[in-house]
Parts: structure tokens; sequence; C-alpha cells
């Protein structure tokens, strides 16, 4: 293809600098690239240091003690380029300036101290074996177990301590060194040998029951001590350094070291030579040190000198710290995207020189690699001329070469080794092309069935162009008949393709992203693919489709809601859209092969800005158009079979639902309800939702909502549907907020239904309590409350209550709630109470008093007690006071008559009343009696009766009931003499037929026979029981007396009396 380039010439394409010198020191100075390095004061850029800054100021040899230089720099960064550099410049311009370069390659770190002896003409009581660095390599297990049986014979006094020890401690520094040796073998040395570290030390100890008597800073001293006497005959590398260090201080002698990586090229002894090198005043020498960040703190001491190496700054006139690329290694100052056209077509010019070719009008083959290039540079001369100078490269191609190098990865070193890899494909032909592909970015897309076609013209097409022709001596060379190929191309690279952008800064935060393109693309260009690595393409249909039709939200079409409460939710290959890739099914969205599905993927994760230019790149595509169409489609399916499911139409649903839950909010929220609040379904979270779901349906725009249509759901139809549902399964593949439609609904359902029976216990308690309000509504006389009392029966009769019935019945709560109202009951029910109280106690005293008269002999009727609040169902406010007063008034009347009965003498009194005979001092008791009785009972049915009773109290306290049972019991006696004497003088006057004292007084007052003295003192005697005879004719009379009735003093006791008592 082109005379100046074969496979020979490839070689001079070297990797690393040290290579390209060996090639030539020409040819290395010719290819060399100007490195540039960053001076930071802490995370502040200072300064931007070039390669000939840094040669100038090493020069200047007027300082004293030591000048060091790190130059920090991931792999690849340039760091062994540029002390190659650093070292040829010196070896031309300051001859009388000794230099010493350790590369990279040079790991036997007796090198450095062999070197500088050499190169310095300096002697050391020392001899360097450097066989015994590769007896290290070949043996390490022989001499590890020299060194730990050696130091720990030095550490123990005997076998039984040192033989467990060294079983225990000798597998890990073992390993610790075959893992160094193995590096070494490698030519790669990342991390530094520590035969120890501490924290395995530790972790042995901890483990282990033996008593290990040892301490790890002198046992790993010791250890180190041993490996110095095996490589420097038993000094260690710092004492030699120092000791060096001051012979070339005494014979005033500065020289320049130069360390390409200190932990490749020192390794072992990485920590102590740099330790070394910044103990400033110890030394004369200018030291340029390779470093890569974080390489020496895998040792406690690597981590104390990597800390002493930040605060260097401090000391920044003699210490300073320069970086190649920044930490972690994702930036490189030295290379960008706008150098890597002069810096290859540099390489390319010095390898056609070497060739004996010049990419001039001279060149014979000129016109003819002339004819390769792409027609949109024919027009400029000068582009004419470079674009011959970098084939078979073109600008646009070294640029996508250079965003393809991995993050981390040093530019300068891999973008050789990619073009090496690219020019020998070129050498080659067309086979295996796949090789190169990861190696050039691949942001176009080419519309061509051939795979080789497509690749070549993505690879030299211009970012910004949409057609690519290919020429015909180029498709001649790889084997193609025709004249010229025009290939139309495709962006699908997001982000901003300016040059002075890097590409690669779009995918510098996550590789996978262009790892998942270059895997649809594969599927996209007819490989076979598993079908779980093409979700991005999957997930960006989705998301492309749910931006323009919002398939999976439920709700009304063309509305401002972004949105919705009910979403289909059914998954189908990390969807909720069913796609399927290269396939046609009726009731999927069908993706094929096609650049737009490159384009798609990951469009879910794109920012709005981003987004917004992929839609705009693919809207006219029939793909896109068909994607949009099969989702409106499905969503049509999902909406007919979430309504048959319902069995309503999902408006009326919505409408329906809101409705009947803000009508339960109404009666949720009443004070009647309070004690089952906790069980009620509508909170606020649930009213939200409905809400939300309503607007999905009916906001047009904002505050602007559409009058539902005459057909949807009245609540109680709605109540009644719910009560009724039974949830089927399709109802599991939507969503409404985070559950399933079916369990939201079977949920509403049931906490519904347990609500509803609560109401009704609810209602039940409050009708109760409304019950005791009727009287009172009544008989306040005014017609809007005794309609409330009607309402309150009306509820009453209700055995089972509707929405409605709650609705109304709440309304009726809030009625009977009003302040005027509730003030007047609240009096009414206070003063009802208070009657109620009186009356029981009047109940009570009423008893009491009952119970003295029954203890006094008079019967009352105790089954008539009691007080009657409420008459006829109806009590006026004016009427209850009046009965309380009446009420009071009894008490009052009742207590004077319980205190005079308490006085009485209810034996005695009882004694009296219950005497069988007639006598006229009973008579005023008696008829006491009867009226007490009468007003009692007056009492019992809550008569006033103040006047008499105080009248009937009065008169029974003046009563002496005492005297008047002594009169009583002298009458009784008296009587009973009278009955004696009518016996005995009957008997003797032989009057049989006499039948009371009177008859007898009239017979004897007849009787002729007796004297009339006589008879006067027998009527005395039976009218009195005694008679007085005078003193005179007393003998004569008592006398006479006998013998005319001989049994009269039988029963009459005569007695002498003295005086006028009789």
């Amino acid at each position: 293809m082109f005379p100046c380039l074969n496979k020979n010439s490839l070689k001079l394409l070297a990797g690393t600098a040290d290579e390209r010198y060996d090639q030539s020191p020409e040819y290395f100075r010719k290819t060399h690239f100007p490195q540039v390095m960053h001076r930071y004061n802490g995370s502040q850029l200072v300064a931007e240091v070039t390669e000939d800054e840094l040669l100038g100021e090493i020069q200047e040899a007027d300082a004293s003690g030591n000048r060091v230089y790190l130059v920090f720099g991931s792999t690849g960064s340039g760091k062994s380029e540029l002390l190659r550099w650093l070292k040829d410049k010196w070896q031309v311009e300051e001859a009388d300036r000794p230099v010493i370069r350790i590369s990279r390659t040079e790991l036997n770190p007796q090198t450095l101290i062999k070197k500088c002896l050499d190169t310095l003409n300096l002697s050391l009581n020392v001899c360097i074996d450097e066989d015994r660095w590769g007896i290290l390599l070949k043996k390490p297990i022989t001499l590890v177990n020299q060194m730990v049986w050696a130091t720990l014979a030095e550490a123990m006094e005997s076998d039984e301590e040192i033989v467990p020890t060294a079983l225990l401690l000798r597998p890990v520094i073992e390993q610790n060194i075959i893992d160094f040796t193995s590096q070494v073998k490698r030519g790669e040395i990342k991390n530094p040998l520590e035969v120890l570290h501490r924290e395995q030390f530790d972790t042995l100890l901890a483990n282990t029951t033996l008593h290990i008597p040892l301490e790890y800073p002198a046992f790993r001293q010791n250890l180190s001590r041993q490996l110095d006497h095996f490589l420097f005959e038993g000094q260690d590398i710092g004492t030699l350094f120092k000791q060096m260090s001051l012979q070339i201080k005494s014979r005033g002698i500065r020289p320049l070291l130069l360390i390409d990586d200190l932990v490749q090229s020192v390794n072992i002894y990485a920590t102590s030579i740099l330790d070394q090198l910044i103990t400033l005043e110890e030394g004369s020498w200018d030291v340029v040190i390779g470093l890569t960040p974080g390489a020496v703190q895998d040792t406690e001491k690597g981590f104390s000198l990597t800390q002493r190496i930040q605060n260097l700054d401090t000391i920044n006139d003699r210490v300073k710290k320069l970086w190649l690329s920044d930490e972690s290694g994702k930036d490189f100052f030295n290379l960008d995207r706008k150098q890597v056209v002069p810096y290859i077509a540099n390489y390319l010019t010095q390898l056609k020189a070497t060739q004996g070719f010049s990419c001039s009008l001279k060149c014979p083959y000129f016109k003819q690699c002339s004819g390769i290039l792409p027609e949109e540079s024919n027009n400029d001369s000068n582009f004419n001329y470079l674009g011959v100078q970098l084939l078979p490269f073109n600008s646009h191609m070294l640029r996508r070469t250079y965003d393809a190098i991995p993050i981390g990865k040093g530019k300068l070193r891999y973008m050789i080794m990619n073009s090496k890899e690219i020019l020998r494909f070129f050498l080659k032909g067309k086979k295996n092309v796949n090789k190169v592909l990861p190696l050039i970015r691949r942001e176009m897309f080419a519309e061509h069935e051939d795979m080789f076609i497509k690749t070549l013209s993505e690879w030299y097409v211009s970012e910004d162009a949409s057609q690519m022709i290919l020429s015909e001596p180029l498709l001649k060379h790889f084997g193609y008949s025709e004249n010229l190929i025009s290939i139309k191309l495709n962006k699908i690279a997001a982000g901003n393709t300016r040059e002075e952008q890097p590409l690669y800064i779009e995918y510098k935060n996550d590789n996978t992203v262009f790892n998942e393109k270059e895997v649809v693309r594969d599927w996209v260009e007819g490989k076979e693919v598993n079908d779980e690595l093409l979700l991005p393409v999957r997930s960006g249909v989705a998301a492309l489709v749910h931006d323009v039709i919002k398939g999976v939200h439920m709700n009304r079409s063309f509305t401002s809601r972004t949105s919705s409460v009910i979403q289909w939710n059914d998954v189908v290959n990390r969807t909720r859209y069913p796609i399927k890739l290269d396939k046609n099914d009726e009731f999927s969205i069908n993706v094929n092969r096609d650049y737009v599905g490159i384009q798609i993927a990951n469009f879910q994760t794109m920012k709005y800005s981003e987004k917004l230019n992929i839609f705009q790149k693919i809207s006219n595509e029939y793909e896109t158009s068909k994607w949009i169409y099969q989702a409106e489609n499905i969503r049509k399916l999902w909406f007919e079979s979430l309504e048959q499911a319902l069995g309503l139409k999902l408006p009326v649903f919505v409408y329906g639902m809101r409705n009947w839950a803000q009508q339960a909010r109404i009666y949720s929220e009443s004070s009647w309800t309070y004690d089952v609040k906790e069980k009620s379904p509508f909170n606020k979270e649930l009213m939200s939702l409905l809400d939300e779901c309503y607007s999905d349906w009916y906001l047009l725009r904002e505050n602007f909502y559409e009058i539902p249509d005459d057909n949807v759901l009245a609540n109680e139809e709605f109540d009644l549907w719910l009560l009724s549902l039974v949830p089927s399964k399709m109802l599991e593949s939507f969503t409404i907020g985070n559950l399933t439609l079916k369990e939201f609904l079977s949920n509403l359902k049931e906490s519904y239904s347990v609500y509803l029976e609560l109401l009704h216990q609810s209602f039940r308690k409050s009708i109760e309590k409304r019950l005791m309000m009727i009287p009172f509504l009544i008989g306040s006389g005014k017609a809007e409350w005794i309609k409330l009392a009607d309402q309150i029966c009306t509820f009453n009769e209700k055995v089972f209550l509707r929405q409605q019935d709650l609705v109304h019945y709440t309304l009726l709560e809030q009625q009977l709630e009003q302040p005027e109202l509730v003030i007047q009951f609240n009096r009414f029910f206070a003063l009802n109470n208070e009657v109620d109280q009186l009356s029981k106690q009047f109940d009570k005293d009423l008893m009491e008093v009952v119970d003295f008269l029954i203890e006094c002999g008079m019967q009352a009727n105790s089954e008539e007690i009691g007080v009657e609040i409420v008459d006829d169902g109806k009590f006026a406010l004016s009427e209850l006071e009046k009965k309380k007063s009446g009420i009071l008034t009894n008490m009052k009347e009742l207590s004077n008559l319980k205190n005079c009965l308490a006085l009485t003498p209810r034996t005695l009194v009882k004694y009296l009343l219950n005497l069988q005979v007639q006598l006229e001092i009973l008579k005023p008791i008696k008829e006491l009696q009867l009226k007490m009785i009468a007003c009692v009972e007056l009492l019992m049915e809550g008569s006033q009766i103040e006047s008499e009773l105080n009248s009937i109290i009065n008169e029974w306290q003046s009563m002496d009931f005492y005297e008047l049972k002594e009169l009583v019991e002298r009458k009784l006696q008296h009587e009973q003499i009278q009955i004696n004497l009518l016996e005995v003088i009957r008997n003797d006057l032989d009057y049989e037929d006499v039948g009371n004292i009177y008859h007898l007084l009239e017979r004897i007052n007849q009787n002729s026979q007796i004297r009339p003295s006589i008879k006067r003192h027998i009527r005395l005697l039976i009218e009195n029981g005694y008679s007085t005879l005078p003193p005179v004719q007393g003998k004569r009379l008592l006398e006479e007396i006998k013998e005319k009735f001989p049994n009269l003093f039988e029963v009459v006791e005569i007695r002498l009396v003295v005086g006028n008592d009789k």
C-alpha cells in the first residue's frame, strides 16, 4: 500500500525511550516529544515547568547540599522519556559533570552503588558481587531459611523457642520474598520488598498460643541486616550511599543522578535511598527521581516517608515535586488531544525517513498517496501535504486512537503502541480487523453491509461529516473492484466533539458506558450477543417511548401531568415495556438491528441536553416512529385490560372512588366517630393519593378541572361496588402508589368493612345518647329542634346504615352541636340530674318517714314512692325548675316530719293506737294519725301540703303521750273496777237481767229498800271507782253496805284516808 512502510520499519515504533535511543541517539532526539510538568503548592497549580527549564535549573552548579526533583507520574506518563532526554542533553552540554542514570529495566539495587563507584571513580571498603542478586532470585527460599534461622539464633536462647517460632514466621517471610522476586522476573515491580509487615506479625501472634518473645522493630531490623549482609557484605545501602556522598563532597564533585523509577530500580531499598537523598545537607547530588504516586506507602516506613514528601513544599528551593500526570493517572499534562496529530506525524516522518522517503512533491509516490486522501482535504494544499504525511492515518483517525486509550494509561506510550498495531494491520490487509477495533474509538456508525468498509469509513470520516467517500486506490489495495464508495454515516457518540475537548472525558467517570455501546454495536452489526448484555438498548427504547407517550401511565393523554398514580408495573426483561430485539411480535415493541439502536442505548441515563440531541437525530427515523406507534397500541391494550378487570371505565372508577372517599371523610372526621378514628382507612395519605388520581383524569391545566360526565358512579353505587368486589389477578399488573392495584383494593375493602362495623357500634352508642335529648327537644317548643327530635327517632329505627345515612347522621350531629342548643341542653341535663338526685333523696327520706310511721303503728302505701322527672315524653326547662322547687319544698316539709317522728316515742304511740277500746282521750291522736298518713301519701304523689303538714306536725308535737298513757291506763282500770262492781252488785241484788252499769244504777236508784245515802255512795263507787264515807256515820254506813252488798268488798279496797285526800 505504501512503499515507505514495511514490517521492518515498524520496529522503530518503540514503546520506551531506551528502545528508541538504542536504535539511534539521533532517532531518539528527532522523535522525542517535549515534556511539560506541573508544580503545585498544596492543591494550587503554581507553574508549568518545561523540560528545558528543568535542565537549565539543574545545570546551575552553585548550590550546596542535595537538590532533589521528584517527578511524579503514573505508568507510561513519560518519566523514562524525560530522564533519557536529560542524560542525552547532559552528556552533550555538561561533559565536565558526571551523570549516572538508573533505568527502570535495571532491577538490581547493587547497580546503583556499582555505577556510582565506577562513574565517579570512588572506592569503598566493600566488594559488590552482582551474582548474589541472581542467587536471591533463584534461591529465595534457601536464603530466607538462612536469614530466619540466623536472626532467631541471635534473639533466642534455645531450640525449644527457635524451632516453633521459625516454623510460624518462615512461611510468611518466604511468601513475601517470592512475591517480590516474581515481580523482578516479570520486569515490573509495583511493590517494594518488605520481609515482614507489622500487620502480618501482629496477626501471627494473635492466632497462636505460642509464647514468642520478639519485638517487631528489632526482629525486622535484624532480618533486613541479614539481607544487607548477603548483598553488601554486612553493610546497608544507606550507609554506603552516605559514604559516597561524603567523598564527592570532599572532592568538589556535583554529579547528576537520574533514577527512572525509584521503586522499579532500587526496589528493596527505595525508602532508604529516598530517605538519604532528602537529607539535604549530607551530600552534593543533583537528583531527578521518577516516582509513581503511592508506590512507597505499602510499609510503615514508606508511609512515614510519604508523609514527609507531602510536606516538602516548605523547602521547595532544593526539593521540588513535579507532576507529569495527576495522582489518579486520569489526566496527563504532556500530551493532549490537540497535540496528538503533530506527535504521531513527527514519528511517521522519521519512520519514513529511515526508509529513504520524504512525504513531499519530490517523492515519486506523492501523487499516488494523495489519491487515497478523503475528498474533503483536496482543496487545501497544506492540509493535503499533512494528510499524505499521516498516511495510512488521517487526523480524525489519530484523534480517535487517542480517545480510545483507557483511562489511567500513559498517553505517550500507548499512542505509539496502538499506532504500531494499526500500521501492522494495514500492512497485512483487511484480515483480523476485529483485533484493532478496540484501538480506535468508533463514535460514528456507517451504513454499509461490508464490515471492513464500515470500519474504514468510521475511522477516516470527520467528526462532523455525515458522508464518507473511499477512494479507488484505497479500495483496490484491499481487494475491492469499485471505483468509489460513498457511505452514509451517523454520529452515535453523545456530547461535544470539539477537538479542544477530548471525547474520552465524557466517559472518564464510567468506562462501562463505552463498553456497553460496543456490545450494542456488535449486535447491530450482526454478531451474536448475549441478550442480557443488550439491556442498554431495551432500557433506552423504554425511556424514549416513555418520554413521548408515557405508556405505562394510566391517565388522560395530552395533559400537563408528567406522571400518574395508576401505572402498569409488569416488568419484562427489566423494563416495564415489552421490548423484543430483532423480532416481530404484535404485542411488543420490536427493535431491529439499526444504528438507532446504538444511539438509543442508555438513553435513560443521559442528561436532558444529551437526550434532546439524540432525539433530534433519530426523530425522523422509521424505527423511532415504529416504536412510538407500537407503544401506543400496547398502552391501549393495557387500558382495556384494566377496565375489564375493574368492570368500570377508568375515569368512572377514579371519579367514583374519590367522591366516595370525600363523602366518607365527612363522617370519619366527625366527633361521634372519634372512638374508631384510628381504624378509619380515609387518612391523609389515601385522600392525597385519590386527589392525585383524580387530577390524572380531570385536571386540564393548573386549577382548571373538567366537569365529569353524567354516567359517573354515585357514592352509594361505588360503596356497593367496593363491598362486592373480588379483585382479579390482572390487577396485580398495575400499581397505585406503592401497592399493586389488587392489593390496594383488597386492603381498602377489608379495612372499610371493618371500619363500617365499628361505625355501626359507634352509631348505636351515639344514638342512645341522643335519645336522651328528645324530651328536651320536644319540650323546647322550637319547630327546628322538634324536627331534630323526629330525625333522631328516624335514625333509631334504622337497622342497616348506608354511606348516605352516615353522612346525614353526621350532619344531624353537627346540628345537635349548635352552641345555643348545647348550652340549653346542658342546663336541662344538669337540672334534670339535680332533680333526679333530689328525687332519690326525697324517696330515701320518704322511706324513712314511712318506716317511722310503721314503727308508730301507722300504715302507709310505700309502693307509690317516686318522683317522675319527665312526663309524656317532654318536659320544658321551666317546668323542670318548677319541679325542682316543689321537690325542695316537699323535702323541707318531709324533713320536718321526719324530725318530728324521730323525736316521737314510737313504741308508746303504737301501743296507744293499737288499743281496742273506745276512749275519748285517744280520739285526737287517731285523727292526727289519719291526717299524717294522708299527707305522706300526698307527698308520695308530689303534691304541695306545706301549711296542712305544718299544722299536723305542730299538733303532734303538742301531745304528751306519756300523760295520755297514764290517763288511758287509769281509765281502763276504772272501767275494770266498774265491770267488777257491776258483776258483784248484780249478784248481790240478784239483777241478772241488768246488762250495763247504767241500768244497774237505774235499778239501784229505783230500789226502795236501799237508803238514799247508800245509793249515793254506791253510785259514786261505781262511777268513780271510789267513795268517801263521812267520819261520823262511816262505820254505820259501812256496816249497812256490807249487809246489803255482802260480796262488794271482795273487789273493793277499803282505805283509810287522812285529811281531805281521797
